[in-house]
């Protein structure tokens, strides 16, 4: 009984820290695994970010079904009080226009979804940043 309540204890410290380890390796962590990871651990709440859009986009695909472009941008995001985080996120059927700016609903490094906004509905502290 003795080994077996060991063992449990040591299972579950392994497990936190598999969960807190995976936590720092995607924080800034632009790849697709990483938005998988952050979307399942429960450590990693939603936040929300912000950024202005660019020319420049990471790379294009075209949608396997309908073959329409899809377009994946890399760019510094800010939180709401002004803290830098680098973002991957998808725009699909189009090129963004530069100088929109966008709010990033996120999850860790998993985009849930993204909308364009107006200039006044930016919080303070990330007007200057951008």
């Amino acid at each position: 009984m003795k080994c077996f309540c060991k063992s449990i204890v040591a299972t579950i410290i392994m497990i936190v820290i598999c969960i807190v380890g995976l936590r720092i390796y995607t924080y800034n962590n632009t790849s697709t695994a990483a938005a998988v990871v952050d979307r399942l651990n429960p450590l990693v709440k939603a936040d929300v970010l912000y950024t202005k859009t660019t020319e420049k986009y990471d790379s294009k695909y075209p949608d396997s079904v309908s073959k329409i472009d899809n377009f994946t941008y890399v760019q510094t995001c800010y939180s709401r009080i002004g803290k830098p985080r680098k973002m991957a996120y998808i725009s699909f059927g189009k090129q963004l226009s530069p100088g929109k700016f966008l709010k990033l609903t996120v999850k860790g490094q998993n985009v849930m979804y993204w909308e364009e906004i107006k200039r006044e509905e930016l919080p303070e502290l990330v007007v200057p940043l951008l």
